[in-house]
């Protein structure tokens, strides 16, 4: 069992009342966590209390900072020392308090001292959590951190990633990205010309183990090593007259001074970012809020591969060995675009607890994000939100985390006892929901910082770059869980393809290269209902790599590519070299496991987004279109009997309209008369006084017959107002009215049909 982190009490909303000590598991993380709240809300407070705890606990952090918040993480002073409050108070707001520069750091001192001591933490603890970690903060394109170098060399990735075809393809892009980010080119991988040469020169070189400057780089884009982009010559998709401005906008980030902090400082080095050189855990932040829009996103993108290729090169684990924290995540993980940080993000919340390594996200905006990735989350921390419409995106993502579960969630109840530095937290590993009230902060949270005050920080602590001599000295010493990245110089691939025993090879060539990945081929027959409709029966290929996979099992947590429609040959090209598959596949049981991972797991990768139509209840197939399935909701033979069929419910509900119409009138008349009768029968015509009352009971009689009546009326025009409006639904099909289903099949409609390795090249 992992440590415990300490994140507050339980709270009682009706007394406001604190009760037991609220505590994490460390080990919970590896399934990942969202923090939401408006400003104001102690989202910021509940996401460092987490980090120190994290920190304590000797896990190191990662953490993407966008706004400036996080650096807060290094005000935190040795036994809560006044002199070190003051110097960092805020003088505007101390002012508008009516107080000196000194009167507010005393106060401040006074603030944490009594706030931390109420929640059981001393002086001492402040000061030996402040000692037992290393806080580094990079701050790319800029020297008042330690500056990190995204441009100035572009060394090829090791081994494990040449050898995924996936992972190398992102990698580039990764880098081609952030490069044109620079410069300010829109790197689009389909029509932007300068991304498509660019991933071309620096592919062609890390294939060929070359590493390349961006001097090197420039005079690539002037006379490339290949004369054909695709199909078509070099010269016809991008002249060299026009590439020329594309090496002047690469030639600025070398000769401009504003562009020199890029080439500057430490390269990407995850393993460097997780622990000191003396053994001690790190606390790493990388600030861009000094950065525009375009730059934060390509750092930002570049950042998140380099996570995720590192991550793959880990020994599974299931304890948490470091924590990966983002900031505000609005733009990076929207639910339709797809800017350059969601497919990393996307693989790290699916893969990463695999390699013991936990993401935690965090937000103000909660309407702007895919709830439906993040529907595999454990961790959910819910702060005050601002408008009903954030209330119901939460919600709505909420209960898509609870899908499946026992667990009863009262969420407008709950929500409604949340209050500032109190949110409803859940956490799958604990069971129901609860109202939590987070915990003092050891650091000082002053509020967002400028790079200046980075700057600053930097310099008290003492922050420079760190030699290769430090780094290598450390990697002795790692934390658990933690490894360090195997040499890039790796044995010579087999020119023979290693086999399966029982199970057939085919080749792909995707991009033409010479050494072959191994995949996994499955195809399958499935079936999908929603409600009471069954799909026809589909069959579905879905190729899943191998490459760094230590099983089969592992494998398929990846994502499949379509194995439909690939162009197989049975034999291998000449020279062609192959990657390694997983050791277990190698003897006789390697077959059954793969049957065994793929009967176990196939049903989950076989989920896909169905249109279903409410009113015909049909369901669309696999692939089809919402406008495909109209048209092909109108042309069934069900669509016709069904219409038929409504039309005749709809003449029979209109006659019998009609006939109550008429009942309708006549008990009105029969009431009418009784009304008469009644009252001439108690009035006498020769005296003309009043007699005993009689007739009354037949009066009632007949009032509540034309009640009776009348509500039979109006039932049926309520029936036949929804037969029209049905008709009306039946005769249009107006896709807008169509559902979006995520659905699973169920394993006893999906029927494994074969399977085998796919040598990709």
């Amino acid at each position: 069992m992992g440590a415990k982190l300490y994140l507050g009490r339980a709270f009682d909303p009706g007394s406001r009342a604190l009760g037991d000590r609220f505590e994490v598991d460390a080990d919970d993380l590896t399934t990942h966590g969202l923090i939401v709240g408006m400003t104001g809300s102690g989202k910021t407070g509940m996401s460092t209390v987490l980090i120190e705890e994290c920190i304590k606990a000797g896990i190191p952090v990662i953490a993407i900072d966008p706004k400036g918040d996080l650096v807060n993480l290094a005000l935190c002073f040795d036994h809560l020392e006044p002199a070190r409050f003051t110097a960092w108070v805020d003088d505007v707001s101390a002012r508008r308090d009516g107080q000196s520069r000194e009167e507010a750091g005393l106060a401040a001192a006074a603030a944490w001292s009594r706030g931390l001591a109420e929640w059981g933490i001393s002086a001492g603890d402040v000061t030996g959590y402040r000692a037992g970690h290393d806080l580094r903060i990079l701050t790319p394109g800029s020297t008042a951190g330690i500056p990190l170098s995204l441009v100035d060399r572009l060394d090829p990735p090791p081994a494990e990633t040449l050898d995924d075809p996936e992972e190398f393809r992102d990698q580039v892009d990764a880098v081609v990205t952030a490069l044109l980010g620079l410069v300010d080119i829109e790197a689009d991988p389909v029509r932007s010309r300068e991304y498509i040469l660019l991933h071309a020169i620096i592919g062609e070189a890390w294939k060929a183990g070359r590493a390349l400057t961006l001097e090197g780089l420039i005079g690539a884009v002037a006379r490339p090593t290949f004369d054909r982009l695709g199909a078509l010559p070099l010269d016809t998709v991008y002249p060299e007259r026009e590439r020329q401005d594309l090496m002047l906008a690469l030639n600025g980030i070398l000769a401009s001074p504003q562009l020199e902090a890029w080439r500057q400082g430490e390269p990407v080095d995850i393993d460097r970012w997780l622990q000191a050189p003396d053994g001690r855990p790190r606390l790493t932040i990388i600030y861009t809020a000094h950065l525009a829009d375009r730059e934060r996103m390509s750092v930002t993108a570049l950042v998140l591969n380099r996570l995720r290729s590192w991550m793959r090169r880990q020994a599974g684990t299931g304890e948490l060995s470091c924590l990966v924290y983002m900031d505000e995540i609005f733009g990076y993980f929207p639910p339709t675009a797809n800017p350059p940080t969601k497919k990393p993000l996307l693989t790290l919340l699916k893969q990463a607890r695999a390699f013991g390594v936990g993401v935690l996200l965090a937000t103000q905006n909660p309407v702007d994000l895919d709830y439906k990735g993040l529907s595999n989350m454990g961790f959910w921390a819910i702060g005050r939100l601002q408008t009903p419409q954030d209330q119901a995106r939460v919600r709505e993502g909420v209960q898509g985390a609870l899908a499946g579960s026992d667990i009863g969630l009262d969420f407008d109840r709950l929500m409604a006892g949340v209050q500032k530095r109190v949110f409803l937290v859940h956490n799958i590993h604990r069971g129901a929901p609860s109202l939590v009230h987070t915990r003092w902060a050891m650091s000082y949270l002053r509020g967002p910082l400028t790079r200046d005050e980075v700057g600053r920080i930097a310099a008290e602590r003492g922050m420079t770059l760190e030699s290769p001599q430090a780094v290598a000295s450390a990697q002795g010493a790692r934390p658990a869980g933690v490894q360090a990245p195997d040499a890039p110089a790796h044995a010579p691939a087999p020119a023979v393809a290693p086999t399966v025993p029982g199970v057939g090879a085919r080749y792909w060539r995707r991009y033409g290269g010479n050494l072959a990945s191994p995949c996994l081929l499955a195809r399958a027959a499935v079936r999908y209902r929603v409600g009471s409709a069954l799909t026809e029966e589909t069959t579905r290929d879905l190729l899943f790599p191998l490459s760094g996979a230590g099983s089969v099992v592992e494998a398929l947590e990846g994502d499949p590519f379509p194995g439909d429609d690939l162009d197989l040959a049975d034999s291998p090209p000449t020279g062609l070299t192959f990657g390694d598959l997983p050791a277990s596949l190698l003897g006789p049981g390697g077959s059954k496991e793969i049957e065994r991972a793929l009967r176990s797991r196939l049903d989950d990768r076989l989920a896909v987004t169905l249109f279903y139509d409410p009113v015909s209840k049909e369901v669309s197939r696999p692939g089809e279109s919402a406008g495909l399935l109209a048209l092909r909701i109108r042309g069934t033979p069900e669509h016709s009997r069904k219409r038929a069929t409504l039309e005749q419910r709809l003449q029979a509900k209109r006659m019998q309209l009609d006939a109550r119409r008429s009942e309708r009138k006549s008990r009105r008349f029969e009431k009418w008369v009784s009304l008469a009768t009644a009252a001439l029968s108690n009035v006498s015509i020769f005296t003309g006084k009043k007699r005993t009352v009689s007739g009354a009971g037949s009066v009632l009689t007949k009032n509540r017959m034309e009640n009776t009546a009348e509500a039979r009326v109006e039932k049926l025009e309520a029936e036949i107002r929804q037969l029209e409006t049905e008709m009306e639904d039946m005769a249009t099909v107006d896709p807008a009215r169509f559902e979006e289903r995520l659905v699973k099949p169920a394993s006893t409609n999906v029927a494994l049909i074969r399977y085998e390795i796919v040598w990709a090249f």
